[in-house]
């Protein structure tokens, strides 16, 4: 049986030699282009998004002016609201006054009782007492 020979020295020109410098450069090229059309490709909505809301950062603007939308229409509801009532108010007034009603506002008061601004005579006596201080102390209060 031979023995094997020692492998022959390989020479790094000749690994290089399917690799040429204008093929490289042009490798480099298309590399390159690739990957701007990629970025840009996946870019272009960001960048349109920024346009648009004339803003660096078009998702914080986005999320306010969503607030802000959010916000009027709330406040457009609660005005509608408001007039509802406001106009069932004038209609039940107006049926009352058909009837024959008294209004409300101007009802005389009782004459027995206390009227809304008047204070019954036994708040409006005066105590002479003075209440007693404690001769616990809050933390003693707590123990058992």
């Amino acid at each position: 049986m031979p023995e094997p020979s020692a492998p022959e020295a390989v020479n790094p020109d000749d690994l290089m030699l399917g690799v040429k410098r204008g093929s490289f450069l042009a490798i480099l090229i298309v590399s390159v282009a690739v990957h701007l059309v990629l970025i840009l490709g996946t870019s272009i909505g960001y960048m349109r998004l920024m346009r648009e809301y004339k803003s660096w950062h078009p998702r914080i603007e986005m999320k306010r002016v969503a607030k802000q939308k959010r916000e009027d229409e709330s406040e457009a509801k609660r005005k509608a609201a408001y007039e509802k009532f406001q106009a069932e108010q004038a209609r039940a007034k107006a049926k009352a006054k058909e009837a024959g009603a008294p209004d409300k506002e101007a009802a005389p008061e009782p004459k027995g009782g206390t009227g809304k601004g008047e204070v019954p005579k036994e708040l409006k006596a005066k105590s002479s007492e003075r209440p007693k201080e404690s001769s616990l102390k809050l933390n003693e209060l707590d123990s058992p």
